[in-house]
């Protein structure tokens, strides 16, 4: 069997592309959004626009895909859950949470399918997000700047 050659990140870069034309309103069948990530350089078929958008939450209602409102927050009421956020070498950025909040933390990171991030595990207060370059480890830092003060997107954590 021949191995499928998919870089990690493109998915994730895909679902990025994908959310934001969903919030924009800028497509309303799977062909358009095929034509809209070809525009962006993946080249996709409608079966992978398919499981993409299942993968994001976007579902079809009234004639168009829209993303189920508890998605549409890149941390969806859990921002409060987390308590401070660094670096740690670079590619790592380690997040700590209340207890038990550290696995719903990480499960709203990956869902939101952020580009940089490769994946997280998570404890029951502590999170590593893997990240894949020090770019990436920056904007991981600066998403979760604005998720926890949000009139401060330039704060520290």
């Amino acid at each position: 069997m021949k191995p499928i050659d998919i870089r990690p990140d493109e998915a994730a870069a895909r679902r990025a592309l994908l959310r934001a034309a969903l919030l924009e309103g800028r497509a309303r069948t799977q062909a358009e959004f095929v034509t809209h990530l070809e525009a962006h350089g993946h080249s996709v078929t409608q079966s992978c626009v398919s499981r993409d958008l299942r993968d994001i939450g976007a579902r079809k209602e009234d004639g168009r895909y829209r993303i189920a409102p508890e998605r549409r927050s890149e941390l969806p009421g859990l921002a409060a859950l987390i308590e401070s956020f660094s670096p740690a070498g670079p590619h790592l950025v380690v997040v700590r949470t209340l207890p038990g909040g550290a696995q719903r933390v990480a499960h709203a990171i990956d869902t939101a399918a952020w580009p940089e991030t490769a994946g997280s595990v998570g404890g029951d207060d502590t999170i590593f997000v893997a990240c894949y370059t020090e770019a990436g480890q920056r904007g991981i830092l600066e998403r979760l700047r604005a998720a926890v003060n949000p009139e401060r997107p330039g704060g520290t954590s």
